[in-house]
């Protein structure tokens, strides 16, 4: 679809509201939202929406996601109420403490109390990292122990091999939301360069600043890079019947 003018999408806002294209609601476990809702409203096109709830995770350890995970079925059912055309359950912590396969049982939990299409940004990434053809990865994470190698293993079952993987040296409160991205480069390009024969570079964590990284790093390193949050709204576009879009600075993802 090509660009459209201001007049255009007036109209279309008047007529339809802002999410005159799509609507993806997000269950985001963090308590609070500064990056993660910036950065989707950088990537997404005009007429799409994000509407956000939160599961009040305010560090991220085992018991307080394991302990956010059981206010998921409530959370949805509120999510559900305005009306978005899917739910995307976000996180990786939230989909790794279970191990493999607890993606598909949360999502399966929250369609079925929601009534809407549902997936977590963890396998919309597994199924865009495969569609991309990568295998070797390198991985980029926030996240702090346990969950960098609850991570690794994830992947690691899903049929991927793991080239590198390391996290960031920010705590995920107070520092991650608004750190330069030069954090996130710095990091990707040397676990890109100490790897063997990497594939693709893989950003997971929503919050993380990352997204005006991935063109960069596809382009520097003639490689394939995907984040958290762009497969997020990819996936959602999907979920939500919207097909036509070929979104331009955001990675080969979005611009296929």
């Amino acid at each position: 679809m090509g660009e459209m003018n201001r007049q255009d999408e007036l109209a279309l806002v008047m007529e339809h509201g802002y999410g005159w294209r799509a609507r993806i609601g997000f269950m985001s476990p963090g308590i609070v939202d500064e990056s993660k809702t910036l950065q989707f409203y950088r990537m997404a096109p005009p007429g799409v929406a994000f509407c956000t709830t939160s599961l009040r995770v305010s560090e991220i350890t085992v018991d307080e996601i394991n302990d956010a995970l059981s206010r998921a079925g409530d959370a949805a059912r509120e999510l559900a109420k305005e009306r978005p055309g899917c739910i995307i359950l976000g996180g990786s912590p939230t989909v790794v403490v279970g191990g493999f396969g607890s993606d598909e049982v949360l999502t399966q939990h929250i369609a079925e109390v929601s009534g809407l299409p549902a997936a977590a940004a963890q396998t919309a990434a597994v199924e865009a990292m495969r569609e991309l053809g990568m295998h070797r990865l390198v991985v980029a994470t926030p996240f702090p122990d346990p969950f960098t190698d609850l991570l690794g293993d994830f992947l690691e079952a899903s049929g991927f091999e793991i080239a590198a993987i390391d996290r960031l040296d920010t705590t995920y409160r107070g520092e991650l939301k608004h750190a330069p991205l030069s954090l996130g480069y710095d990091l990707a390009r040397r676990l890109f360069a100490e790897a063997d024969r990497p594939d693709g570079i893989y950003f997971p964590g929503a919050p993380f600043p990352c997204v005006d990284l991935i063109d960069l790093l596809e382009r520097e390193l003639d490689t394939t890079v995907v984040s958290s949050l762009q497969c997020s709204l990819w996936k959602g576009l999907a979920l939500c019947g919207v097909h036509d879009l070929k979104i331009e600075g955001y990675g080969k993802l979005l611009r296929r």
